[in-house]
Formats: C-alpha cells, sequence, structure tokens
C-alpha cells in the first residue's frame, strides 16, 4: 500500500513536534482524512493500471486507468494549509517532505550519467530530489528524499514513475533496466517526539545505583530508520568494510597486535575447541587461500623477513573474513556453521549405522569404543577390530577418553594372546579422501592380527622393508617413521597415514602422500605375505563373506576367551 506524507506544515506547528500550533495540526488531519483515503484508492488502481500496461494486457489496462482517474476527479478538494508558527521547526513551516522507495538496481539509471537525469528531473519538476545513501531498513530499497511545493513532488514522483516505466519496457524487449511499479510514499520521521526510559546509573554522591529517566532520540527509540527494532535485541551489524588495521602505537612505535582478530574477545577454551572439531583454519590454510584468491598477481615476498615482519606479509596469514564488514562476516560465519553441523550430522547418521549393522559382531563395549571381531575374511580366529562409537576421523585425531579406551582394549588383548604363546600386529590406515575424491567418512579402525611367535619376531623387519619399497619413490616426507608403539604425536593431524605397532613395544608409521595409487589392502596383504596365508593376492572386495551362523559361534568362543581380561566389566 502507497504512504502519503502530509505537507509539512500541516504537522502542527510546521514539524515541531508536539507544541504550540499542534491543535490546529489535528483538526486539519481529521478534516483531510477522507481526501487522503480517496487519494491513496486512486494510487493502488493507478498501479494496477501500470502493471496491467507492463503485462501488454490493453484492455485491463484501460479499464483500470478510467477507474483511477474517476476516483482522482471526485476526491474532495483538500482544505488549505494551517499557517505555521513563527517558532516552528522541522521543515521551516512550508512546502513538502516525501520519501519514496526505489529499486536498488534502478538507482544508477535514475541518477544518470554525472547525474544529468537526476538534475533534469529537477529542473522539470522544481522539487529537490536527494538521494540517500542507507537503504530503508525493512525492504533494502533505496530512499529517495522529495522536497518542495506539493504539486513539485508529485510532478518529480510522476518523473520517476516515468523513468522505471520506460526501463521497464525496455527490459522486456530484451534492453537492460528495472522498475515499472508505483513508488511507495512516506513521511520522513524526523518529526517523532523523543521517548523516555528508565536505566540505572552511578550516584557520586551515595555511592549507590539508582534508576533515572533519560530521553531517546527518535531514531534510537526506532531502532534506525525503518521504525523496526532488533527482535533479538541485539546491536545492528555494520555494513561498512573495516578500515586497514593499525598495528603499531603511534607514540612508541611497537607493535600492538598481529591480526585483525587479536582482539575478538575468543578464549583459550573456545580456541582449543575449535581446534579439536577442526572447525578453525591456521595461519598456513589463510595464506594458501590468499594466494589462490591472488593468482598471478601474487608475486611472493620480496625476502624471508617480509612474510611476518611487514603488515603486506602479514596480511597474507589473515582469514579473507576479518577484512569483511560485520554484517558479512557475521553472515559467513554463520553459513560456515550451518554447513558444518550438516556434514557432522552426516557423519554420526553414518556411525549409527555402522555400528548396528556390526551388533551382532560386537565382543565388548565401553563408553566410547567398542570390540568386534573382522567378518571381512579374518585372517586366523582371533582376528579383531577396535573401533570408535560415534565418528572420528583416526587415531591421531581422537579425543582422550576415545584413545585411551582404545589402548586399555590393545592391553588386554595383548596379555590374553601373550598367554597363549601368540604376540599382536596392530594396523591402522586413514585416508581423507573417499574414492570420489570427497572427504571420507570412514571411522577410525584399528585392527588386531594375532602372530606365531616366530612370525611375530621377523614382523618389524618385514614391514619395515615393505613401507620403504611402497608409494613413490621420491616425496616431501621421509618413508617411514618409528612411533615407539604409537602413532600419536608423531603424526599431525589431517596427514592421510598407515601405521602398525607390535604388541605396543615398537611400530612404523608412513604418511600416505598420493592417495589414489596407495593400495588401501597394504597392512593386510603384508601380514598374509609373511604368514603365507592361503587367500593371500585376491583382493579383499572379491573374498566371500563368512556364514551368520559360523560368524556368530566365533563371537561367542571370543567372548568366553576374552572375558578374563576384559576391561570393561568395571565399569558395571
Amino acid at each position: 500500500a502507497s504512504r502519503l506524507a502530509a505537507p509539512a506544515a500541516a504537522a502542527g506547528g510546521g514539524g515541531g513536534g508536539a507544541g504550540a500550533g499542534g491543535g490546529g495540526g489535528s483538526a486539519q488531519s481529521a478534516q483531510s482524512a477522507p481526501a487522503a483515503q480517496v487519494e491513496v484508492d486512486a494510487n493502488k488502481l493507478a498501479a494496477k493500471a501500470l502493471r496491467a500496461k507492463m503485462r501488454g494486457d490493453t484492455a485491463e489496462y484501460e479499464r483500470l486507468q478510467a477507474q483511477a482517474d474517476a476516483a482522482a476527479a471526485a476526491a474532495p478538494p483538500a482544505p488549505p494549509p494551517a499557517a505555521a508558527p513563527s517558532g516552528g521547526g522541522g521543515a521551516g513551516g512550508r512546502g513538502t517532505n516525501v520519501e519514496v522507495l526505489v529499486p536498488e538496481g534502478s538507482v544508477g539509471m535514475l541518477i544518470g550519467k554525472g547525474g544529468s537525469t537526476i538534475l533534469a528531473m529537477e529542473k522539470e519538476s522544481q522539487a529537490r530530489i536527494r538521494l540517500l545513501s542507507e537503504p530503508d531498513a525493512e525492504t533494502g530499497e533505496r530512499i529517495v528524499l522529495l522536497r518542495g511545493e506539493e504539486d513539485a513532488v508529485d510532478r518529480a514522483q510522476a518523473l520517476i514513475e516515468e523513468r522505471l516505466s520506460e526501463a521497464a519496457e525496455r527490459e522486456a524487449r530484451g534492453g537492460k533496466g528495472r522498475g515499472g511499479k508505483k513508488l511507495k510514499r512516506r513521511r520522513p520521521d524526523r518529526a517523532r517526539p523523543a521517548a523516555v526510559e528508565m536505566v540505572p546509573e552511578f550516584d557520586a554522591a551515595t555511592g549507590q545505583l539508582k534508576v533515572v529517566e533519560r530521553r531517546v532520540e527518535a531514531s534510537e527509540a526506532a531502532g534506525g530508520r525503518g521504525g523496526g527494532s532488533e527482535s533479538d535485541g541485539e546491536e545492528a551489524l555494520s555494513t561498512r568494510r573495516p578500515k586497514r588495521v593499525q598495528r603499531f602505537d603511534k607514540g612508541s612505535g611497537e607493535r600492538t597486535k598481529y591480526f585483525r582478530d587479536d582482539d575478538a574477545g575468543a578464549s583459550l577454551s573456545s580456541l582449543y575447541e575449535e581446534a579439536r572439531r577442526g572447525a578453525g583454519k591456521t595461519i598456513d590454510d589463510h595464506y594458501a587461500d590468499n594466494v589462490a584468491r591472488a593468482g598471478r598477481k601474487y608475486k611472493g615476498p620480496a625476502s624471508a623477513d617480509d612474510e611476518y615482519d611487514n603488515d603486506g606479509g602479514v596480511e597474507m596469514h589473515e582469514s579473507r573474513l576479518s577484512r569483511k564488514s560485520d554484517a558479512k562476516r557475521k553472515q559467513a560465519e554463520a553459513s560456515q556453521q550451518a554447513a558444518a553441523e550438516r556434514r557432522q550430522g552426516a557423519l554420526e547418521q553414518a556411525a549409527e549405522k555402522r555400528f548396528n549393522e556390526r551388533k551382532h559382531l560386537v565382543v565388548a563395549l565401553g563408553e566410547h569404543v567398542y570390540l568386534r571381531l573382522q567378518d571381512k575374511a579374518p585372517i586366523g580366529l582371533g582376528h579383531c577390530v577396535i573401533e570408535p562409537i560415534e565418528h572420528v576421523p583416526s587415531h591421531v585425531e581422537a579425543a582422550e577418553e576415545v584413545a585411551t579406551e582404545a589402548r586399555n582394549f590393545q592391553k588386554c588383548l595383548v596379555r590374553m594372546f601373550a598367554a597363549r604363546g601368540a604376540q599382536l600386529v596392530f594396523l591402522e590406515q586413514h585416508l581423507r579422501l573417499g574414492s570420489a575424491g570427497l572427504p571420507s567418512r570412514d571411522t577410525m579402525a584399528i585392527e588386531c592380527i594375532p602372530l606365531p611367535a616366530r612370525d611375530a619376531a621377523a614382523a618389524p623387519g618385514y614391514f619395515k622393508k615393505a613401507i620403504l619399497e611402497c608409494d613413490e619413490e621420491w616425496s616431501q616426507h621421509k618413508k617411514i617413521y618409528d612411533t615407539g608403539g604409537c602413532v600419536r604425536g608423531t603424526v599431525p593431524a589431517g596427514f592421510s597415514y598407515f601405521a602398525v605397532s607390535f604388541a605396543l613395544q615398537a611400530g612404523y608409521a608412513h604418511v600416505v602422500e598420493d592417495e589414489a595409487e596407495w593400495n588401501t589392502d597394504f597392512g593386510r596383504e603384508t601380514v598374509e605375505g609373511l604368514i603365507e596365508f592361503d587367500g593371500a593376492g585376491i583382493p579383499l572386495k572379491r573374498r566371500p563373506p563368512l556364514p551368520f551362523e559360523e560368524m556368530r559361534s566365533r563371537v561367542v568362543d571370543f567372548g568366553k576367551a576374552f572375558e578374563p581380561y576384559d576391561w570393561t566389566q568395571q565399569l558395571s
């Protein structure tokens, strides 16, 4: 609906608010109400007629235009404006102030080259036309302020509507431009009375807090232009891009900060949780993003010191979000958080589905980790797997409570098979990418394979030789790392790797650089070659699964053998 702006002289004392001359303004408003309503109806009909013309419906346009002309002719004449008191403020006691809303995409067409279009409309209408810099808070459209006599303001609005209609016709014919609708008019909110609110204030005389009245300006009480306050009570975010950060103190010349968000107020616990979830990026990640964005324009630092000592090098390590306005940064952070929650939800669903499918294989269940038998072509009767209940990417990235329970299961299994004269080999493989090149949804899985004493003694040398000969000849990392029996602390989080441990006393790790060329059955094939397994050389996917009854019988027998060493019995 259109919103009409009354002349400033009729607003009670020339826009001076509720003071002298306010009574005359109220009487005149009551007398002119029928005329305003008729004019509103006429504007509605004119807007409908314009839309019918844009659609090409000539008959509907002529019918609606005739109704609009009849409604405008039937409007009673408005009473003459009351004389403003000499002490009136606001618009100076003469003329009319009207705000109209224009689509954002039509602003350039309305201004013209060098402002020629808007100047021509001012000259023709004899009204002042000003385009405000901030958009309307409710609709997001740009605000055009029209000032002058009522006839001049009407002519100015008609010229603007004509320009928008011409642009709409050009767009319909395949040109450019937007518009073609009746503009909204409204009264500026500068004459709103100040509000009063009760706020606590410190009394210097008594040293106590007391509640006092405080006057609030109209714009502050209304929550800014548009009259609507924030529903959640938060301060409106700035849409301006932040200025260049001042990193050095002007007086002493000492560096006060490195990055823009150093004073953002993030606590150590929040930073730790962010790093633990893998949600935050390091300065190296930001550097890679900024280099990729710069493309050919990036020339690299002139020297090694420029990378961190100079502001230009430091800014390359900053997040791109810190250079955006508060509103855009808030929106981007919310979008990233929603995407992270969706990914985490999908991973949790996959972990729950995986656990439900393997419930019949579970031998012992802890609070975070469980032990199950291997159902895919097991190597021997004691071949089992340690897996987390919830999604955990790898042993390296697992939380302390998950890693502790996995370690407890490994210790119990080592004691169990040592009593039988056998030794365990623990295998773990973590690949960051799946088969389609997307982030892998596989969870941590530590395979436990018992070996006879003779084969267990030759296992370290056999695996060392196999790791040194695997993968490409030239690589960025060492071929093999000595883990001492635990891969945590040896391979950093975020890397793809293969790890082997021999009864928790020694072990090796290998960083996988080319996942596409890596043999996913490397660990199993190495063990099968060591013990000369009958099914060695046959891909794991082509091996037939064991019957359900046989697997169930194995689970019962293994559970009875593991029961004296089961640490999870202490939980109950």
